[in-house]
C-alpha cells in the first residue's frame, strides 16, 4: 500500500496567564504542535497501490512526484526531437505518397483538435508512454471503405494478455469490460516496449523499482516539515527566574509583582533596536534554540534518496541538474551512454511513424517506402570531438606520407 502524505493543518494556542497555583503563576509561550499527518486516503496528494491498477499508479508518480516527472520529461523531450521523413520511390509516386501523408497527418491523431501534425504528436505520446509504463499498445482504426486509416486508439497495455498458439508464437488479446478477450487483427495492432524480455511479451516496466524508495522521500519530506515547524528557525529563549516572595507578601501581590517584572522585560526584547543595550538583573538569561542545526544531516539523507530516485530512471544526476563534483571526462562518457540510449529508443519511434505511414500507402496502392527520422541532440562537446577527428586525420596523412600504410588502408581506417 503506497499512500502519499499531506500534513493537517497547524495551530497555535495563544499565550495565558494562571493565578490557580504558584507553580501555574508565571506566563509562557508555548511552542506550536502538530498533530498526526494525514495517511487515509480521498486526499488529492495520496495515492492507494492495489496491484490491479499499475498504469494508473505509475501515472500518479510520474504526475505528481517532482523528481519522477523531470525524469520522465527529461527522457521524452531527449527522444522526442525535431522530426521529418524521407520517401524513396519514382517521382510520381513520390508526389502522390505527400499528398497522401498530408492527408494522414490531419487525421491520424486521435484527438480532434485540427492538428496538422498528428505523426508528431503521436510519437511524442509513444515516448511518453513508453518512459512510464516501460509499453505502448495501439490500434488502427480504418475508413468505412477500408482504403485508408481513420484513426489511431490507444490501447491501455496492461488490457493485453499474450498466449501461446501452436506453432510458439505468442498472439495478444484485449480484455473487454466483461473481462473477456478478444482477438486483435496483427495487421491493425502495434506494440512495443522498452526493454526486450523474451520470457515477458508484456515488457518490464522502468519505474518497477522506484516506488519503494519514493516512499521513503516522501515520508522523509513530511518528516522535514514537521521538524522545520517544529525546531527548523532560531529562536531567541528569554528565561527570567522568578525573584523570591518579600517578607509578609502575599500571593497575589507577588503574582502581581513578578508579572510585571516579566512583561518590562519581554518589553525590552520586543522593542529592541539593531543598535540597542538590554539592562537586567543577573536573572535573566538568553539562549537561541532551534535553527538548522539537523539540516545538513537532511540535505545529504534526502539527496542519497534522488540519487536512488534517478538511477531507478535510469538518468545521471547531472542531467537533472544534480551533479557533485562530477570530472568533465565523466560526464563525457556518460553523455555519450545517455545519447546511444536516445538512439535506441527513438528507432522505436520511428518503427511506429513508418508503419503508420506504410500501411497507409499500402492501403492507397502506393508503392514508396518511408524512412522516419529524427534530428540528432546537440552535442556540447563537438568542438572536442571536431578536434580529436582533425588530429586523427593528420596522423594517418603522416603514416601516409612515411609510407607506413597505403592511401585505401587510410581509406578504410577514415571509413571511406
Amino acid at each position: 500500500m503506497f499512500r502519499f502524505l499531506k500534513p493537517k493543518a497547524i495551530r497555535s494556542p495563544s499565550p495565558r496567564v494562571s493565578l490557580k497555583s504558584s507553580s501555574q503563576a508565571l506566563r509562557f509561550y508555548p511552542s506550536s504542535h502538530l498533530t498526526a499527518p494525514l495517511f487515509g486516503e480521498g486526499s488529492p496528494n495520496s495515492f492507494s497501490f492495489s496491484g490491479a491498477n499499475r498504469g494508473d499508479f505509475y501515472r500518479f508518480l510520474r504526475d505528481r512526484i517532482p523528481i519522477v516527472s523531470s525524469g520522465i520529461w527529461t527522457w521524452v523531450h531527449l527522444c522526442a526531437t525535431r522530426q521529418n521523413y524521407e520517401i524513396k520511390g519514382d517521382e510520381s509516386a513520390i508526389r502522390q505518397a505527400q499528398v497522401l501523408i498530408r492527408d494522414l497527418q490531419r487525421r491520424v491523431h486521435p484527438r480532434k483538435d485540427g492538428d496538422v501534425h498528428g505523426l508528431e504528436r503521436l510519437t511524442e505520446s509513444f515516448f511518453l508512454e513508453l518512459f512510464t509504463l516501460g509499453r505502448f499498445a495501439a490500434q488502427v482504426h480504418l475508413l468505412p471503405d477500408r482504403s485508408g486509416i481513420s484513426h489511431v486508439e490507444m490501447i491501455d497495455p496492461y488490457r493485453l494478455f499474450w498466449k501461446k498458439a501452436k506453432d510458439g508464437r505468442l498472439l495478444p488479446y484485449l480484455e473487454g469490460d466483461n473481462d473477456e478477450l478478444h482477438t486483435i487483427q496483427p495487421e491493425l495492432f502495434f506494440h512495443r516496449t522498452l526493454f526486450s524480455d523474451l520470457s515477458q511479451p508484456q515488457g518490464v516496466e522502468p519505474l518497477a523499482s522506484i516506488p519503494f524508495v519514493i516512499e521513503i522521500e516522501q515520508r522523509m519530506l513530511d518528516d522535514m516539515a514537521r521538524s522545520s515547524h517544529h525546531a527548523g528557525t532560531p529562536r531567541l529563549q528569554v528565561k527570567i527566574t522568578p525573584p523570591a516572595a518579600n517578607s509578609g507578601e502575599d500571593r497575589k501581590s507577588y503574582h502581581s509583582r513578578i508579572n510585571r517584572y516579566f512583561d518590562r522585560t519581554i518589553e525590552q526584547f520586543q522593542n529592541l533596536q539593531p543598535d540597542d543595550n538590554i539592562f537586567t538583573w543577573s536573572d535573566v538569561e538568553v539562549e537561541v534554540v532551534g535553527g538548522p542545526a539537523n539540516g545538513e544531516s537532511w540535505k545529504l539523507s534526502r539527496e542519497q534518496v534522488i540519487e536512488d530516485v534517478i538511477t531507478g530512471l535510469k538518468l545521471f544526476p547531472w542531467v537533472l541538474g544534480r551533479s557533485h563534483g562530477t570530472t568533465k571526462n565523466w560526464i563525457f562518457a556518460q553523455y555519450n551512454l545517455l545519447m546511444q540510449i536516445v538512439d535506441s529508443v527513438q528507432l522505436l519511434g520511428g518503427d511506429f511513424a513508418e508503419w503508420l505511414i506504410q500501411l497507409e500507402l499500402r492501403l492507397r496502392g502506393n508503392p514508396c517506402s518511408v524512412d522516419w527520422q529524427f534530428t540528432p541532440n546537440q552535442d556540447p562537446f563537438i568542438v572536442e570531438r571536431n578536434r580529436a577527428k582533425l588530429m586523427n586525420l593528420e596522423r594517418i596523412d603522416k603514416m601516409v606520407q612515411a609510407g607506413y600504410i597505403s592511401k585505401d588502408q587510410a581509406k578504410r581506417e577514415l571509413g571511406v
